[in-house]
């Protein structure tokens, strides 16, 4: 209330207070179509976060059973003398995209797999399920990247919904409040300074006719 009672009383501030309400309550509603529109892309995020697990687990067991496989048909030992071959770094580089008006860092996505002659294998891992092996964790890394390439997206989208979440509680809860408070004060204030000008008004007007009323009669009245 000490803020509302500081604020000047005149029509331009009445008019500003209303302006300013307008205002909010547009950018109020542009937060909130923003927010359903956020929300409605990570409902479709989250299916397709959970489709791209479920394809990395599946990759990931597969990988395994040919890790199996080539332990069985060339050894432990012949699996690990082919894995002394060379080992390659995997570079991977952001962009920085726009999603539902959010920038977005994306992971840039490149095929991982390799060609046998690429593979740069130990002089013993010559056996194609070695080759066949390398092409499964090949495509299991390459499924790691693509869930964590949903995941980062899922993870800026729902801390922007947040943020937007919250704004439009300060908006609904705060700041709409303390305006409207504001112009219906001030309009009160000047409602009421219009109704005691306008008594004094009448006021003073009677008080003239009076005094008018007055001096008619003493100058009509005869002397003696």
């Amino acid at each position: 209330m000490a803020e509302i009672t500081n604020t000047s009383i005149t029509r331009n501030e009445m008019l500003l207070r209303k302006q300013q309400i307008e205002l909010t309550r547009a950018g109020y509603d542009l937060l909130d179509r923003k927010r359903l529109a956020l929300l409605q892309e990570i409902l479709r995020l989250q299916d397709e976060v959970v489709r791209r697990a479920n394809e990395l687990e599946k990759v990931t067991a597969n990988s395994r059973r040919s890790l199996a496989k080539a332990e069985l048909l060339i050894g432990e030992a012949g699996v690990r003398s082919a894995a002394m071959g060379k080992k390659h770094e995997i570079a991977l580089d952001l962009d920085d995209s726009l999603l539902m008006g959010v920038h977005v860092p994306r992971i840039k996505r490149e095929s991982l797999e390799q060609g046998a002659y690429e593979r740069d294998l130990g002089i013993t891992g010559t056996s194609p399920v070695v080759d066949e092996t390398a092409s499964a964790f090949e495509q299991n890394v390459q499924s790691i990247i693509y869930l964590a390439d949903g995941e980062i997206q899922l993870s800026r989208l729902m801390t922007e919904i947040l943020k937007t979440t919250r704004r439009l509680k300060a908006l609904e809860h705060i700041i709409l409040p303390r305006l409207e408070s504001e112009f219906h004060y001030i309009r009160n204030a000047l409602e009421e300074r219009e109704r005691s000008e306008h008594f004094s008004l009448k006021l003073a007007k009677r008080l003239l006719d009076r005094k008018n009323t007055s001096h008619k009669k003493q100058v009509a009245a005869p002397r003696d």
